[in-house]
């Protein structure tokens, strides 16, 4: 066969390809635009399958790293729990050596999954970082409520930085505002049995963060550990959104990328890691409910 002819057929195939990988998996390519201030990401339930866990994190994280170490002016990570799958030393050994690869600051808010002792010796429950003109607060729920300490840590955090913050980002493990008969019912989290019956989100909280002046983020990881259940999630209300993000499924495992323009406006980028090529899988913005 000639060779012109085997590079035109080589071609046509590519294309075609190429095609059907677009409409099969919904690809979307990755516009990353040099205009954010700073970027920061979000992983949650990073040790993946409860059923094929590892020794370290999820792979198709790891095997991202790279591109998040690249991506343009990340400035730091949030694992929002669920980092191992038994609160071990060797289970933590194995996270924190992938956690060292990369090259930017990774905080950690707990899950179920890592509380305990090798945890308290390592990291903080909860605490707070102002990066820019933002700030950090990292929460460690108790049985899904913000009471005692924390809660007092947690406003009076707010209080005193909330004039000077653009915006504020809360992360933690549990969706704090999920019940089985609210309106987020139909986002199925990882192990609904464990939802305590109630919570202080919409009764103490939730009033408190729509009194301050501020965008309010919120962040939870409770999400995406398998097939069944949902791989990420979306909510805007007054000035507060309410976003979770998980892995372990192995078809939507996503990370989401928050780039901050310099007026402190929010940009937020839904991205697929299963493929070779990280995909945007739809803009996180326009997500429904179920």
């Amino acid at each position: 066969m000639p060779k012109y002819l085997l590079f035109i057929i080589l071609i046509v195939l590519n294309s075609c390809i190429g095609h059907d990988y677009v409409e099969s998996v919904g690809e979307v390519p990755i516009d990353i635009k040099l205009t954010s201030n700073y970027s920061f990401f979000v992983a949650g339930h990073t040790y993946g399958n409860p059923i094929t866990y590892q020794y370290g994190l999820h792979p198709p994280v790891v095997e991202k790293i790279p591109f998040i170490n690249k991506y343009p002016e990340m400035d730091l990570g949030v694992l929002t729990g669920d980092v191992v799958p038994f609160t071990t030393v060797e289970y933590w050994d194995a996270a924190l050596t992938d956690i060292d690869k990369f090259s930017k600051p990774i905080h950690i808010a707990a899950g179920n999954h890592d509380r305990g002792p090798v945890f308290e010796d390592l990291f903080e429950y909860y605490y707070s970082f102002w990066n820019e003109d933002d700030i950090f607060i990292i929460l460690s729920p108790t049985n899904w409520n913000i009471e005692g300490e924390q809660k007092d840590f947690l406003i009076e955090t707010i209080d005193n930085a909330f004039s000077s913050a653009n915006n504020i980002f809360i992360f933690c493990h549990e969706l704090i505002w999920w019940a089985p008969d609210n309106e987020f019912a139909n986002v199925k989290i990882n192990y609904a049995p464990q939802y305590p019956g109630k919570t202080n989100y919409w009764s103490e909280i939730s009033p408190y963060l729509e009194s301050i002046p501020k965008n309010v983020v919120i962040y939870a990881g409770d999400l995406g550990a398998n097939n069944t259940v949902t791989p990420y999630m979306y909510y805007k209300y007054h000035n507060i959104t309410l976003i979770a993000n998980g892995v372990g499924g192995g078809q939507q495992d996503n990370i989401i990328v928050t780039e901050v323009d310099e007026d402190g406006g929010l940009d937020f980028k839904l991205l697929g890691i299963n493929q070779v090529t990280p995909y945007e899988i739809e803009n996180l913005k326009d997500y429904k409910l179920p």
